[in-house]
């Protein structure tokens, strides 16, 4: 089985043997990142198993949430952490099919057919379109979501996705704010893409609120002993995104 890393816009093939991540130039991947070690952790990859290893780096590694002690046994979808980037584990295209089977992370997997038209709409600039096409799926998701109903987080960042799409199209804060919406009801800080996402289409949106974010790092900051190093950094960001609103 062959396995692919995908990290920010780049999908990297992980050949069998050793694949390095790390902030070192020797390193397999090099993350300029002060929060991540020269060799941080390491991909070993079999015929037909991927396993992470911590390479004792300064401040671990996480996957889906949860640092790994020494070593985990990944599955595609699994999203990895080091330092404030986020990497996911996925599989790659199949030329003769020419189909893709893939992480649940990935373009259009967890909306279907809607994602399809909603994506459509996005392309041809037309966001009040792609409104009307995921929004009523966007509320009844957040709506679960914040009735205590588990999905998986990869739907729920994608979910995200969509709404900062739309909220950078039409203008409307109420999107951005259902961004917040779902993290703090998911208990889960915004991956550093998101928190990108954020900071460049909260400037594009009329009235932008700081109610919801606020309310959103109220919450994170209830279990602030619980967070790693990466997550203070996101946090730091995301306070630093509510100074520019006030």
């Amino acid at each position: 089985m062959k396995f692919v890393l995908q990290h920010a816009a780049r999908e990297l093939d992980l050949p069998k043997g050793r694949f390095v991540i790390g902030r070192a130039d020797d390193a397999t991947l090099t993350l300029d990142d002060p929060l991540v070690s020269r060799h941080h952790a390491a991909i070993d990859v079999t015929d037909s198993v991927a396993t992470l290893v911590d390479l004792d780096s300064r401040n671990g590694v996480s996957v889906n949430g949860k640092r790994v002690a020494r070593e985990r046994v990944l599955t595609p979808g699994d999203r990895i952490a080091i330092g404030s980037n986020e990497l996911v584990l996925a599989l790659p295209r199949d030329p003769a099919a020419q189909t893709l089977v893939q992480a649940p992370t990935l373009r259009m997997s967890s909306f279907g057919i809607v994602g399809m038209l909603a994506e459509k709409a996005f392309a041809l600039g037309r966001g009040d379109e792609a409104e009307r096409i995921l929004g009523p799926q966007l509320e009844h998701l957040l709506a679960e979501v914040e009735r205590g109903k588990k999905h998986d987080p990869a739907l729920v960042d994608r979910a995200s996705g969509y709404a900062l799409k739309i909220a950078q199209m039409t203008g409307s804060a109420a999107w951005v704010d259902r961004v917040y919406r779902f993290y703090r009801a998911s208990g889960r800080l915004c991956p550093s893409a998101v928190v990108d996402e954020l900071y460049a289409v909260v400037r594009k949106v009329k009235q932008p609120n700081v109610d919801e974010l606020r309310a959103y790092l109220a919450a994170i900051r209830e279990r602030a002993a619980e967070l790693s190093p990466a997550d203070r950094f996101l946090v730091s960001r995301l306070e630093g995104l509510e100074r520019s609103l006030v």
